[in-house]
Formats: structure tokens, C-alpha cells, sequence
């Protein structure tokens, strides 16, 4: 009877587990950006599943049933690859408000589609990634951000599993329609802009520019990666719009707590923090004994992986090293020209080539982290309940900062105007006790939740799995032409229906006033 138990209960956990094949396609040479896929992908092979990932950045130690298609040889990586040479000084095109904002903006999403077309090319006659999609597949994860490249191959090589998108930062021009969510620029700003949900007038006209423009510049790109992957294949594929239309399920860098709130439906899933792996790695032992020693706290100061630390102008480094030698703090700061165990440049000034970002900030002896605002940084600080200086100089980093200082927990600083005496002003303000204890609530409030990031794109992952298609996620809005969703159809017919009520109402008025007329002149006679 035991044995019979025993089999039956086998059996029925044998029933309930499916090892699914998923395919992740990842064509962008962001190493920030793989770091938000690399959790899912990995705890996904943990739980058994055949995993194959096409990326730039591979991981270390994968498990045994992960597999790699490495892309490093079809585009340059983005490791400090950009100089701060053009953040400090930009033109006078740049400096003339709105229009100087939104051509920065646009030059940048510019730039992408560029970008994307040309590893669109590179990915298309890419042997090992064709033999890959050769296979069937459970489901499909890929990145959303500046290509649509893969929809166009997954059509190519018929793949019907169900796709689901990853961000690595707020969602894209245009994405959230993708799933029918809102996506009125009045008090939802372009990733790329500096506002938050409370915007002016002018405001409001800027990121409607800003919005129709990258998202006709994105529709461009697509069609041109449409004409890519049909010239290397000889034969017709879908609109790629329509292609990314079918994606079942949308996974999103952010968080309420920290970036606001968008007005999402269920298959827009916030997933913000699933990079901060919960195990620590250790500190270095020559980095730990500067914080050690430490009596009045030390202030974390790191531009993140993209922004070359060592292109910043000499007059912008004297002004923080002036600045930071008035501190009673110590300051480590990430120097890529620094020495193996740091380069002590004042008394109180480390700089060091890397540094555990992550593990520091949840040191109780740093204070506050000074940063581009970069998406991953921000969350890091944010959860390690730690106020922080944004200097952000492109992509999302101006609307992260504009986010986090609407909550209470960020000064900002623009590289270009940096002066001595706002930075001064900035490190007291993050200093104080009011906004240590403000940055220490919104902790709290950020790590209270229903199960953690990472746990929760493993849940929708599989739910996609089972169910497919078959679930909806989206709203009805995804389908409506632009005249229907802004109800102009609607608004016509008032106007329409109201002017003929005036007009046969004044040509009854005139009738009436005929016939009374017509009636006093025969009294009269």
C-alpha cells in the first residue's frame, strides 16, 4: 500500500513538471542590458529547462543545459565606449529648449536603428544563430528595445511558440501599445526625456514631439530590417509591426515604487530588480579596509559601464576631487586608469578600476551614490535604501533621475553646468537626515512585494508556456486604428449631431419668427 502511495505521488509530480525548449534571442552589445536577462535565463536552466541563448555576452559558469550562441563578432560591445566629450559641451543647437532636447533625443534613437539595421545584416547570415531557429521551441524570449530584427527570422523559420519581450529599461516608443496599455504622452514621458508624470504645457509638447517622431523612426528601422532579412532570404515576411504585435507577454525594468506609475494591463509585467542577485560577492580586501576605516561614512561615486570614466575633462575631475576633499566622508570612485588595489588621489579619495556596485551600496557605512542613473544603479541604490547625486548624460538615465528626485531620494546635475558649489550643495542635501530617512521608507516600500522580481518572471515565463496564446494578456486597445482609440470617430459624430441640432433648430427659429411675423402684419391690416 506504501509502495502504491509512494508511485502515485512519483507519477503525479512527474505529470506536473515540463521541461520546456526556450530560445532567448538577445542582438543588442549592451553589457547592462544582458545583465537584467542573464537571472531568468540561468534559474530558468536551473529548473530543468533546455535553454539556448544567442548573446554577446556569455555567461560564466552556465549550467549544463544552457546553451550558447556567442554574437561578440557581429558588433562592436558597448564597454565604455562613450566619451563624455559631447555631455560636456554641447552645441548651441543642443542648449535651445525643446528643440535642442528633442534632437538630442532623436540623434540618439537615431543612432540605434543604425545600430540595429546594421547587426540586423550581420545576424541574418549568421550560420550558427540560422541553425538554431531551425528547431522547434516552447517559447521565445527576446529583447525589446531597438530592433525587431528576430520577429522577422522567427518568421522566416515558422517558429510558432509564443514570444515574450524583456526590457531593460522602461518600456520603448510605441511598446506599450504592443499589449493595447496607454500610451498618452500628456503624463507618460519618452524614455529618453527628463520628465516625470507632471508635466507643463511645454512639456507636454515636447514629449508628443519626442513620442510621434521615435516611434515613426523606429517604424522606419523596421521596415528597412524587413528589406534586410528578405534580400538574404529571397522571399516575402510579415510586417514586422505585426510580428512584434503577436509577442504574448512584455517583462519591463522598472518598478512602481521607484519610476512611477504607468498604467499597465496583465501582459505588461513589472520585473525591476531582478538583477540584484540576493548572494553577495566580498568586497575587496583593499577597498573594505578604506570603507573600514572610515568614522563618518563613505559616498559611492560610479558612471556605470557605458560612459568612459576616464574621457571626463580635467576641469569637471578637479571639481569633484575639490569638492570631495571638503567631505568629512571618504569617497570611492570608480577610475578605469587606477591602480590594481586603488590609487589614493586625497586623503580621503580611493579610485579604483571596479568595485562590487551592489554589495557596497548595502554597506552600512556608505552614505549615498553618486551616479549616471542608469537603470541598474538607480534600483541597486533604491533597494540598499540609499540617497543618491545623478549626473545623467543620455538614453533613460535623465527620466530615472527626474523619477527618483519627484520621490524625495535624488539631487541632479547636469555634466554639461557642473559647478563646485552645486555639487557642494547636492552632497549636503543627500547627506541630511531627512532625506537618509525618505531613501530608507522607499527601501522598505521597494522590497515589500507579493514575491521577488526574479521569481515573478520565472511564474509569467511558464505560465506563457502552458498556456500560450491561449491566455489573454492584452487589451482590445492593440487593435483599434488611431481614430477609434482617440474616439475622433466618436467626437466627429457629436460634433456633427450638435451643429445639425443648432443649425435646424435656428432655421426653426427663423420659421417661427416668419410665420409670427406674417401673422402681426395681417392684424395690423
Amino acid at each position: 500500500m506504501r509502495l502504491y502511495i509512494l508511485c502515485f505521488i512519483i507519477l503525479q509530480f512527474t505529470n506536473n513538471v515540463h521541461t520546456a525548449r526556450i530560445l532567448g534571442l538577445f542582438p543588442h552589445p549592451g553589457k547592462s542590458h544582458q545583465m537584467v536577462f542573464d537571472p531568468l535565463l540561468r534559474k530558468l536552466a536551473e529548473r530543468g529547462h533546455e535553454v539556448t541563448v544567442a548573446t554577446f555576452f556569455p555567461l560564466e559558469n552556465p549550467p549544463k543545459n544552457y546553451t550558447e550562441i556567442n554574437l561578440q563578432s557581429l558588433a562592436e560591445l558597448r564597454l565604455e565606449s562613450f566619451g563624455a566629450e559631447i555631455y560636456e559641451y554641447p552645441s548651441f543647437l543642443m542648449r535651445i529648449p525643446v528643440l535642442g532636447s528633442v534632437l538630442d533625443q532623436y540623434n540618439q534613437h537615431d543612432g540605434l536603428g543604425t545600430l540595429a539595421v546594421t547587426i540586423c545584416e550581420n545576424l541574418t547570415r549568421f550560420l550558427p544563430l540560422n541553425k538554431v531557429l531551425t528547431q522547434e521551441y516552447d517559447a521565445v524570449i527576446v529583447e525589446r528595445f531597438d530592433s525587431a530584427c528576430v520577429h522577422g527570422l522567427l518568421n522566416i523559420y515558422n517558429i510558432k511558440a509564443p514570444v515574450i519581450g524583456i526590457s531593460s529599461c522602461s518600456l520603448m516608443p510605441g511598446d506599450a501599445a504592443i499589449m493595447g496599455a496607454e500610451i498618452n504622452p500628456s503624463f507618460i514621458p519618452v524614455v529618453t526625456s527628463s520628465f516625470t508624470h507632471k508635466m507643463s504645457f511645454f512639456e507636454r509638447l515636447e514629449n508628443s514631439l519626442a513620442l510621434l517622431l521615435f516611434t515613426d523612426k523606429y517604424r522606419a528601422t523596421r521596415v528597412k530590417e524587413r528589406a534586410v532579412i528578405e534580400g538574404h532570404f529571397g522571399k516575402k515576411i510579415n510586417d514586422l509591426d505585426a510580428e512584434v504585435s503577436k509577442m504574448s507577454l512584455l517583462f519591463v525594468n522598472s518598478f512602481f515604487v521607484g519610476n512611477g506609475v504607468y498604467p499597465l494591463v496583465p501582459g505588461i509585467v513589472e520585473i525591476g530588480g531582478i538583477h540584484i542577485d540576493p548572494k553577495d560577492k566580498n568586497i575587496p580586501s583593499h577597498i573594505e579596509k578604506f570603507v573600514a576605516a572610515s568614522e563618518n561614512g563613505v559616498i559611492l561615486f560610479s558612471l556605470g559601464s557605458q560612459l568612459s570614466s576616464t574621457s571626463i575633462s580635467k576641469e569637471k575631475q578637479d571639481i569633484f576631487i575639490r569638492a570631495f576633499s571638503k567631505l568629512k566622508e571618504r569617497v570611492i570612485w570608480k577610475y578605469a586608469d587606477s591602480a590594481e588595489e586603488g590609487t589614493l588621489i586625497a586623503h580621503n579619495i580611493l579610485r579604483v578600476k571596479w568595485l562590487p556596485q551592489k554589495e557596497l551600496l548595502k554597506h552600512p557605512k556608505i552614505k549615498a551614490f553618486i551616479g549616471h542613473g542608469g537603470m541598474l544603479g538607480s534600483l541597486e541604490a533604491l533597494s540598499a535604501g540609499k540617497p543618491m547625486i545623478i549626473i545623467p548624460v543620455f538614453a533613460d538615465q535623465k527620466l530615472n533621475a527626474a523619477a527618483l528626485k519627484d520621490r524625495g531620494i535624488a539631487e541632479i546635475l547636469p555634466l554639461a553646468n557642473l559647478k563646485e558649489e552645486d555639487l557642494d550643495k547636492a552632497l549636503k542635501t543627500v547627506s541630511s537626515t531627512s532625506m537618509q530617512e525618505r531613501a530608507r521608507l522607499l527601501s522598505s516600500m521597494w522590497h515589500d512585494k507579493e514575491r521577488p522580481p526574479l521569481d515573478t518572471a520565472v511564474y509569467w515565463t511558464e505560465r506563457i508556456i502552458r498556456w500560450g496564446n491561449q491566455s489573454q494578456l492584452y487589451s482590445q486597445a492593440k487593435y483599434l486604428p488611431f481614430y477609434q482609440y482617440a474616439l475622433l470617430d466618436v467626437t466627429a459624430f457629436v460634433i456633427m449631431v450638435v451643429i445639425t441640432v443648432i443649425v435646424t433648430s435656428v432655421y426653426i427659429l427663423k420659421y417661427l419668427l416668419i410665420i409670427a411675423r406674417s401673422k402681426t402684419k395681417k392684424k395690423i391690416h
